[in-house]
């Protein structure tokens, strides 16, 4: 396609790519353009090539296909775009019904979009965009282990299950150095901005080559594969749970992921404190983790999030005593503040989990 003069060129993969994920690259007179459903973002460049940050910062939607012009218009963005291509091209979802299946594909499909544009913020280096990418790869996690039964492809699932717990991984480093670099500068300030400007410029190196990576390139074709499997196979082969109503089918597969929280919440009652009990908080936390999403994905309201802070509050006492120890404090008022704040969340622990099982019941009985 060659260029005409006056006119605004898109740019997109042969299978559009870009404009299935929300997307509109275009350029005139030099000037590249990206609209995303955030706002647009400019570049400078040649006519002729996309520029190279560019196409680096598009990764996640391009799966390293190249960009090519696919329309000349006078101007305009997406809207404009959408209109001349035929929004007939996106294709509609299936399955379109209240089926298990149906209601946990809608999540997982959502969450798939969340993952690419959390990949597209981390690549700008947005606030929060690495937390967000970790995020949407943990609640995919965590619906494919509660609704395997639902879902079917048990093999892929847990494939699919295996790529994305790497690159949790590879993005948690990044998110933890930042709440444990806030957490300490009410009482460290300067002192501890050296230690943690290293930690996370190592993490963030880590994120970009996890990004960069064709290990990653490799996930998300195994999650499109998986989506496009689940939603095109003849629904006579479907397990019978995918083809029941969602809401006899996913109520009691949720009711399994809490009787695991319950297991796990007993185990830590029953251990001392030390690095074996500090291991089976974080497992309780995971795990009301899996519950969480669960209950998003079947659309059912929760109030767990006091439960998680405690969680998460615990989780990040137990690190900072680490971090304390990195920046050569091994006791004092800090590190017993810590301790105090660990050993309050176990105890708190058995009683929240309690109130919060006695509100999720009505969702099962």
């Amino acid at each position: 396609m060659t260029t005409m003069v006056g006119t605004t060129a898109f740019f997109d993969t042969g299978s559009l790519r870009l404009l299935r994920g929300g997307l509109a690259l275009s350029v005139h007179a030099g000037d590249w353009r990206l609209d995303t459903p955030d706002g647009s973002v400019g570049f400078a460049g040649s006519d002729f090539a996309v520029p190279p940050t560019l196409s680096r910062l598009l990764r996640a939607y391009t799966r390293d296909d190249a960009l090519v012009p696919v329309a000349h218009l006078p101007g305009g963005g997406l809207a404009d775009l959408r209109a001349a291509v035929g929004s007939g091209l996106v294709p509609p979802d299936r399955p379109p019904d209240d089926s298990a299946r149906g209601v946990v594909l809608r999540y997982v499909r959502a969450q798939l979009a969340a993952l690419a544009a959390a990949d597209l913020a981390v690549r700008q280096d947005a606030p929060d965009a690495v937390h967000r990418m970790r995020v949407a790869a943990r609640r995919l996690r965590g619906v494919f282990s509660a609704y395997a039964p639902a879902l079917g492809g048990r093999k892929l699932l847990r494939e699919v299950s295996g790529a994305l717990r790497w690159l949790g991984g590879e993005l948690a480093p990044a998110r933890d150095t930042e709440v444990q670099w806030a957490r300490s500068r009410p009482w460290a300030g300067a002192h501890s901005d050296a230690y943690f400007a290293a930690l996370a410029e190592e993490a963030h190196d880590r994120v970009r080559r996890a990004l960069d990576s064709r290990r990653y390139v490799q996930l998300l074709n195994a999650l499109d594969v998986l989506g496009v499997v689940l939603a095109e196979e003849p629904r006579r082969k479907w397990p019978k749970a995918a083809r029941r109503r969602a809401a006899k089918v996913l109520p009691r597969l949720v009711r399994g992921v809490a009787d695991d929280v319950d297991g796990r919440v007993a185990r830590v009652a029953a251990l001392p404190a030390g690095p074996e009990r500090d291991c089976a908080v974080h497992d309780v936390r995971k795990a009301a983790k899996r519950l969480r999403y669960a209950l998003e994905a079947a659309g059912a309201k929760s109030s767990l999030h006091e439960f998680q802070d405690l969680l998460g509050e615990f989780q990040d006492a137990v690190v900072a005593r680490e971090h304390l120890l990195a920046l050569g404090v091994r006791e004092g008022p800090i590190r017993d503040g810590e301790v105090a704040a660990a050993e309050h969340c176990v105890a708190a622990l058995p009683g929240a989990w309690h109130d919060l099982r006695k509100d999720l019941r009505p969702l099962w009985t």
